[in-house]
């Protein structure tokens, strides 16, 4: 890091991406050492080792940490933790959408990854939701879109009630009811094209 002359932010990116457990076992142990490293001057920060070992992230803490440093992770994805409440609930994910029927009315939730509202869409809003095992297109027709932009535009996870459509291996969901599901949201890893 001296080498490189990394600044306080590029180290700790790195710590939160994993990049320095390979020096410094767990990410919050790594990111207190690369601090220190780096020379940083807050009032919190560390001047010399810690004497203790920070408590390490887990489960989806750690999920939603490689969310926001990368916008991947190997350790699963961030709506895996919602998935048992969503399944009570019908909510089908992208693996038991395969199985669904043309024309069935379809409860879906996923991370929204990309929204896209085309010029030569008359309106139409265009959404790419992610769960766990893969994707589906969201359509958002315009009048529900007026009706719903404040949800359909921010939410960083989505649940949408709407009919299933099937065209080859492509699986389309056009919205009818739109609500946001709430869970803590990874920083910034929508690709909205307005």
């Amino acid at each position: 890091m001296r080498r490189a002359r990394l600044n306080r932010d590029e180290a700790l990116h790195l710590a939160r991406a994993g990049a320095l457990e390979v020096f410094e076992p767990g990410r919050r142990a790594a990111a207190w050492e690369a601090l220190r490293v780096v020379g940083d001057t807050f009032p919190l920060a560390p001047s010399r080792a810690l004497p203790f070992r920070p408590q390490e992230l887990e489960g989806h803490e750690r999920i939603f940490l490689d969310y926001l440093a990368t916008g991947i992770s190997v350790d699963g994805h961030p709506i895996q933790h919602l998935r048992a409440r969503l399944q009570s609930c019908g909510v089908l994910g992208t693996a038991e959408l395969a199985h669904a029927v043309d024309g069935e009315r379809v409860l879906v939730a996923g991370l929204v990854v990309v929204r896209q509202r085309p010029a030569t869409g008359k309106g139409t809003v265009f959404l790419l939701l992610e769960d766990e095992n893969g994707f589906v297109n969201v359509i958002v027709p315009p009048k529900l879109y007026q009706e719903n932009r404040e949800t359909v535009k921010f939410s960083p996870f989505l649940l949408v009630e709407g009919r299933f459509e099937r065209n080859g291996t492509v699986l389309n969901v056009t919205g009818w009811r739109f609500r946001r599901l709430n869970a803590p949201a990874p920083a910034a890893i929508t690709h909205d094209f307005h």
